[in-house]
């Protein structure tokens, strides 16, 4: 299964793509980074695979800076 799974990222196809409005738990849901998700899940995998990798790197280091600054 895709990272970009509708099922994955806890949203319907249509809410996923646009057509319908994402439910928001008080959070508003970016429908364009949705739908370049959607894009980015119908290329090949060779294809796919680096945009995720390079999607981790940036989660990663955010996720390394929170724990940088609450140390401080």
């Amino acid at each position: 299964m895709s990272p970009f799974h509708p099922k994955t990222l806890g949203v319907s196809t249509d809410q996923l793509l646009g057509v319908e409005r994402a439910k928001s738990n008080g959070k508003v849901r970016d429908t364009k980074l949705w739908r370049r998700f959607s894009q980015i899940e119908k290329l090949p995998p060779e294809k796919r695979k680096p945009i995720v990798q390079l999607l981790d790197t940036f989660i990663e280091r955010e996720e390394l800076k929170k724990k940088v600054e609450g140390a401080t």
